[in-house]
């Protein structure tokens, strides 16, 4: 009995540790996580892409609520041993952040689309949501750029949306008007901030 006992103790002191670990990746792997997180509403994900850049993606508003770099998360407060749940800790530090409602718009950058989210596909180094914005199918695909300062996000439509004009609307920023390649895809860039040395 004594030594069922300590090996529970054991595993109940362990478990914090185990809970911040950063697992190792597969080339092209991606973590996902749908946890509290922190400054977001509850309900959105993290994802953990290859190379140490990470990202909240917020469903409910239908956008990247922030990018962090260093590492993914510490989910010790959102499973702990006792009952106060907290938000998840961020492994690392917060490189861009988005605020405002809806950010990506059709036809007019004022107009505050309905955004539904309809799920996730994990890909090779990439995620690709999927929602509806005013009712028109988006396919958005995220990945970090090949130099690891920011991220780059394609998104593509149906042929409801494809003869559309598309915007990028963030709070406290110009709307930036994306255009389209020979594809049809939308690309949108997001650098870093730079932190000085």
């Amino acid at each position: 009995m004594k030594s069922a006992r300590s090996t529970f103790t054991l595993l109940l002191a362990l478990a914090p540790l185990a809970l911040r670990a950063q697992p190792v990746l597969a080339p092209g792997e991606v973590l996902i996580e749908r946890a509290m997180l922190p400054d977001s509403r509850a309900g959105s994900f993290a994802f953990g892409l290859p190379g140490g850049i990470s990202f909240c993606y917020d469903p409910t508003r239908g956008g990247l609520n922030y990018a962090w770099t260093g590492g993914f998360i510490d989910l010790t407060n959102v499973r702990p041993v006792n009952k106060l749940i907290k938000p998840a800790g961020l492994i690392g530090t917060v490189v861009y952040r988005e605020t405002g409602p809806s950010p990506l718009r059709r036809g007019d950058a004022t107009h505050e689309p309905v955004v539904e989210f309809k799920g996730y596909t994990l890909r090779d180094a990439a995620v690709e949501l999927r929602y509806t914005v005013d009712g028109v199918p988006v396919s958005e695909e995220i990945r970090a750029r090949p130099s690891g300062d920011g991220l780059v996000r394609r998104f593509r439509f149906d042929r409801a949306g494809a003869d559309a004009q598309w915007f990028y609307v963030v709070a406290g920023r110009p709307s930036t008007t994306l255009t389209k390649d020979a594809a049809g895809v939308l690309t949108l860039d997001v650098p870093f901030e730079k932190r000085a040395p």
